[in-house]
C-alpha cells in the first residue's frame, strides 16, 4: 500500500478531519491521564493532533515519539511541531521497528492501530516500547451499523457499484477492530495485561455542510479505485455523481442548527505491560 499517496489528501483536509475527531481525541487523552514529565509513544500519529496535545500535557520535561509509517505525515508533523523540541517524529513500520530502548510510560493511538497486516506481531513489538507497568490506550471504530461516517459512503458505493463485493470486516482497515473479543484476546496474547474495552457513543463534528464533508470523504477515500475495479472506466464521472449525491443526502440527514453532527460509536482499549 502506498501510504504516502494516502497521506497527502488527509493533510490537505487536516482541519475538518481533526475537528471531526476532536471529541474522541479528548476522550482518549482523559483515559490516558498523561502526567508532566512522562514519555509517550503515539502510534499512527497521522498529521499529529494527538501528538501535539500529548506534548502539551507532558510538558518539556517529558517527550512524545510521534510514529507513523507514512513519510508525508512525518514531514508534515516535523513542521507543525517545530516549536516543541520534546516531540520526536519518527517514520517506520510498528510491526518491525526497534522500540526496545524507548522506555515509554504510555502508548496512545487515535485510529492508528487497525491497519497492521500482522496485528499480533505489531502489538507484541509495541509492548516492548513500554517500561514495566506502562500503559496503553487506543481508540478504534465500532461496526459500520453504528458509524454513518462509514455506512453513508458504503451505501453510496453499493448503489453505484452493485457488483462490488462486501468488504471483509476483519481485513486491515478502519473497522478492523470492531470485534471487542478478538482485540482483547489479541492484546492478551501479545504480552499485555489488565486488558479492557469500553464502547462509547458520541458525535463527529466536522467543519462544513454535507456537501463539504462529502467532498472531503471523496478526496480521502478509495472511491476512484473502486470504480476502476468494479465499474466501467468510461462511466467514472457519472458514477462519481451518483456516489456524491447519495453521500450528500446521507450526511445531510445529520444537519444540526449550524453544523453536521454525525452519530458515532468508538471503542477505547486499555492495557498495560507486565510490571
Amino acid at each position: 500500500m502506498d501510504w504516502n499517496a494516502l497521506a497527502h489528501p488527509w493533510i490537505e483536509h487536516e482541519d475538518p478531519i481533526e475537528a471531526a475527531h476532536s471529541p474522541i481525541k479528548d476522550g482518549l487523552l482523559g483515559r490516558a491521564a498523561l502526567k508532566v514529565g512522562e514519555r509517550v509513544l503515539d502510534i499512527g500519529c497521522g498529521s499529529g493532533a494527538l501528538s501535539l496535545d500529548a506534548a502539551d500535557q507532558v510538558g518539556p520535561d517529558g517527550s512524545v515519539i510521534a510514529f507513523d509509517i507514512a513519510e508525508a505525515f512525518i514531514s508534515h508533523l516535523t513542521e507543525r511541531a517545530s516549536d516543541r523540541v520534546h516531540v520526536k517524529p519518527v517514520q517506520g513500520d510498528a510491526q518491525h521497528y526497534d522500540f526496545s530502548g524507548a522506555d515509554c510510560d504510555a502508548v496512545v493511538s487515535l485510529f492508528g492501530t487497525m491497519f497492521f497486516e500482522d496485528p499480533k506481531t505489531a502489538f507484541a513489538n509495541i509492548c516492548k516500547a513500554l517500561s514495566a507497568g506502562g500503559r496503553m490506550v487506543f481508540v478504534t471504530w465500532a461496526g459500520p451499523q453504528h458509524n454513518p461516517w462509514f455506512s453513508v459512503p458504503g451505501r453510496a458505493l453499493a448503489k453505484a457499484l452493485p457488483e462490488m463485493p462486501k468488504p471483509d470486516p476483519s481485513a486491515p482497515g478502519p473497522l478492523a477492530f470492531a470485534n471487542i473479543e478478538m482485540v482483547t484476546n489479541l492484546l492478551s496474547e501479545s504480552g499485555f495485561q489488565n486488558v479492557s474495552a469500553e464502547e462509547v457513543d458520541t458525535h463527529l463534528t466536522p467543519i462544513g455542510a454535507a456537501a463539504d464533508i462529502t467532498a472531503m470523504m471523496l478526496a480521502i477515500g478509495p472511491f476512484r479505485g473502486a470504480i476502476s475495479k468494479f465499474g466501467e472506466p468510461e462511466a467514472e464521472n457519472a458514477l462519481l455523481e451518483i456516489i456524491e449525491a447519495s453521500m450528500i443526502d446521507g450526511y445531510g440527514a445529520f444537519a444540526a442548527e449550524d453544523s453536521i453532527k454525525v452519530p458515532a460509536r468508538v471503542i477505547f482499549y486499555t492495557a498495560s505491560r507486565v510490571a
